[in-house]
């Protein structure tokens, strides 16, 4: 073996390097970094769980008040007329139905793109036919603000987080993906 190619063999030259690069500090800073971010990523269902289990919950009860709270029925009732949809009283337990079912399944995680989609459908119309009434504003920027602040707004940003994310792990959804994917791959074997 020739000198040259003594230098360029990696242990003679790149255990040096990695010696230098260990006693500055530097290359493992970058690494640290990049595990830290992985191991966030490989805990991202743990946010995706928390608020989907929040906003099917709040969607539930919202549509449970709505059906089973005489009180609460007949306010929504008077909100429905006010903002000019036909059929108050039958949009009233229509639209109670829909939160309450689909904020119950997605609470649970199941069928989660259909539950974001019929949430999401309810809280364009009450956006669009209520909300955005209330907004009084001079300028562009100020009326963006408070359109912004909207809660309905927010929760259609949150549901279209989740149509994208999906449940998560610790779903009925995940659940079903995975015995179908288990399934899958138990016919190919046999083959």
């Amino acid at each position: 073996m020739d000198s040259f190619s003594g230098v360029l063999d990696n242990e003679a030259f790149g255990g040096k390097i990695k010696r230098a690069e260990a006693m500055s500090g530097r290359s493992e800073e970058p690494h640290r970094i990049s595990r830290f971010l992985k191991r966030l990523r490989e805990l991202d269902w743990i946010p995706i769980l928390i608020v989907r289990v929040s906003i099917g919950i709040f969607f539930c009860i919202s549509g449970g008040n709505h059906l089973f709270v005489p009180e609460k029925r007949l306010q929504f009732i008077e909100t429905i007329t006010q903002s000019g949809i036909p059929f108050p009283e039958l949009n009233a337990i229509f639209v109670g139905f829909v939160e309450f079912l689909f904020g119950g399944f997605l609470a649970l995680g199941f069928l989660t793109p259909l539950c974001v989609i019929m949430l999401t459908g309810d809280m364009i119309v009450a956006i669009f036919t209520d909300r955005i009434h209330s907004i009084q504003s001079h300028t562009f920027l100020n009326w963006l603000d408070n359109f912004l602040y909207l809660p309905e707004v927010l929760y259609v940003l949150i549901l279209i987080w989740l149509f994208f994310t999906g449940a998560g792990k610790i779903s009925i959804d995940y659940l079903l993906l995975t015995r179908k994917e288990d399934q899958g791959k138990g016919g190919h074997d046999e083959c």
